[in-house]
């Protein structure tokens, strides 16, 4: 549930703004002392919004709330008076010694979030992100028997058959057992190793999956859909069976239940994340009809798995696979030059309609403004920009968000762009010129619309253990092979 608020910048709102904010982060899941902190972080920043960058002029500001299953996150922006926060900077030394709490503001922003970012957009004003992650008990805390008692918990001689129903917010603990029994902690989505995340999520149907038991009760498998937050399709990214019920077609028929449960919820499609370090789940979605349309390097950052003596592993890389779930699926009107063989062969594989009469192009007049929208994941140190407009001013919108998220040296960065205009071949020619290189089509992804994603990868990709099933796929790995080549031939 995410919410949006627009105010004019006077004291007399900031408390209720204060109290919205602590009820609606408890309604999300946090506990009511991190409510707290978090409503007491935006009172600080919306009342020096308040005090100095308005002053004696009329002015507004808008708030977005926004939830994710492992953190929440709160953006304010204001267009007032410009400000620049290394110019007051904070000194415990000086505010004890001279009363002096210059940047004490901020100081306190910092201590009350787990990720505090201040954005300076020149012209378009100022963006501060303040970002709670949920503290809830990992599932090791939850599990009382050893994975090898578990093996044993059941008598497969006496089970000849499972029983299937959707997931609820009652099955939260036995599927973050279920991911943990069953992979370890390899599992690439951290979020399932906490019940109390699984558990909100199903609540406010972020997501909807199912769950089989066998006839005694046990857990033996997992399914879902995760929802888009801004496009009516779903991504089947959640998937786990127990080892000892593997081989028995029940991935099979939870999948089949899925895109039933998808086109009776009224879903445009579903796209998995299929990944490169083996073919199995890239060949899973093909026997299903889910098509290759991208590939996405750098998905998430090397890291270690906690609760396993293990190397850091490769940095995690995924195919687009992508199942529409609708006939009136079209394929866009404008195929940008640049890419036009690819995206023209991954389209094929759709027979999707073409007809060019359907949607005309705006004149490039009237696009003067570029609405682009930022969103950071910060656990998987990467960033997305969606552009929904392509104006005359992208490439200086996009270059100033991009220069506000240097200082967090992300492992990867992504913009889409809507393949809905002429201006996209310009668009593509300057994020080349910044390193970025081909990643492929996301259909329906945002707004209902298919955009083009482009990537800038800032890590050392091993090509060699990319691995790829569908002959499109080859093809999206061969030319983001040659394009990241390129640019590291240019590197100095």
């Amino acid at each position: 549930m995410e919410a949006h608020l627009y105010l004019e910048a006077k004291l007399p709102m900031v408390g209720s703004v204060t109290d919205f904010t602590y009820k609606w982060c408890v309604n999300m899941g946090l506990d009511e002392n991190e409510a707290a902190r978090m409503a007491l972080a935006v009172d600080e920043i919306l009342t020096d919004v308040v005090l100095y960058a308005f002053k004696e002029e009329t002015g507004y500001v808008e708030i977005w709330y926004q939830y994710t299953f492992s953190e929440i996150e709160i953006i304010i922006q204001e267009n007032g008076e410009p400000f620049e926060p290394e110019c007051h900077s904070y000194s415990s030394e000086q505010a004890i010694s001279e009363g002096n709490f210059e940047g004490a503001s901020f100081e306190c922003v910092r201590k009350m979030t787990d990720h505090f970012l201040f954005l300076n957009h020149g012209m378009h004003g100022k963006e501060y992100r303040l970002v709670k992650q949920f503290d809830s008990l990992d599932i090791r805390e939850r599990i009382e028997a050893q994975v090898d008692d578990y093996k044993n918990e059941t008598d497969l001689a006496e089970e000849n058959y499972y029983l299937l129903t959707p997931a609820t917010t009652e099955d939260a603990e036995d599927i973050a057992k279920l991911i943990y029994r069953s992979y370890g902690y390899t599992y690439l989505k951290d979020d399932l190793y906490f019940p109390k995340r699984i558990e909100m999520a199903i609540r406010h149907e972020y997501k909807f999956g199912i769950i089989v038991r066998t006839m005694s009760g046990g857990p033996a498998g997992y399914f879902a859909v995760v929802k888009s937050t801004d496009s009516r399709i779903g991504e089947v990214g959640e998937a786990v069976v127990s080892p000892q019920h593997r081989n028995r077609g029940l991935m099979k028929r939870m999948l089949n239940k899925l895109i039933e449960m998808s086109r009776r919820r009224g879903l445009l499609g579903l796209f998995g994340e299929a990944l490169t370090v083996h073919t199995y789940s890239q060949k899973v979605n093909e026997k299903f009809g889910f098509k290759s349309t991208a590939m996405v390097i750098a998905k998430t950052p090397k890291r270690t798995f906690k609760g396993m003596d293990t190397e850091n592993t490769d940095i995690i890389s995924v195919v687009i696979d992508f199942l529409p779930l609708i006939r009136q699926w079209e394929r866009p009107v404008f195929i940008p030059e640049n890419y036009r063989d690819i995206l023209t062969d991954i389209y094929a594989q759709f027979k999707i309609p073409f007809i060019p009469s359907a949607r005309k192009q705006k004149p490039a007049k009237e696009l003067k403004d570029s609405e682009l929208n930022l969103k950071i994941f910060y656990e998987k140190s990467s960033a997305l920009i969606v552009a929904n407009n392509i104006g005359s001013a992208f490439e200086a919108s996009c270059n100033r968000l991009l220069r506000s998220v240097e200082e967090l040296n992300l492992t990867s960065v992504y913009v889409d762009l809507p393949l809905n205009g002429l201006r996209i071949d310009s668009a593509i020619q300057w994020l080349r010129e910044n390193r970025f290189i081909f990643s492929g089509v996301m259909p329906l992804f945002h707004r209902e619309s298919d955009y083009l994603r482009l990537q800038r990868i800032e890590a050392e990709i091993d090509f060699e253990k990319i691995q790829t099933h569908s002959s499109i796929s080859q093809k999206i790995k061969k030319l983001v092979e040659y394009e990241y080549n390129e640019i590291q031939k240019k590197q100095p």
